[in-house]
């Protein structure tokens, strides 16, 4: 596997979907914990998944997208889906 941000084994569609889930989570000013209950994880597994480090299951990247008023794809893509 190839190593993305120093951190062996890291799948680069995690690392973007982590940076794409923390910069909106900031820009909705909703810290960590608030958004982690809400979608059914732990702050410290939240805290990999942004880091690039962690998986979220389908369920809870539509729980996240739902909680931050988002459409689903702000947090899969860089790109509007039409």
């Amino acid at each position: 596997m190839v190593t993305v941000h120093g951190f062996p084994d890291s799948d680069p569609e995690q690392v973007a979907l982590g940076a794409r889930l923390r910069r909106w989570r900031s820009e909705r000013a909703t810290d960590v914990e608030t958004l982690a209950e809400a979608i059914g994880m732990t702050a410290a597994d939240l805290r990999l998944v942004e880091a690039g480090r962690a998986r979220m299951t389908s369920a809870q990247v539509s729980a996240a997208t739902r909680v931050l008023g988002l459409p689903i794809w702000a947090l899969t893509s860089d790109t509007a889906a039409h």
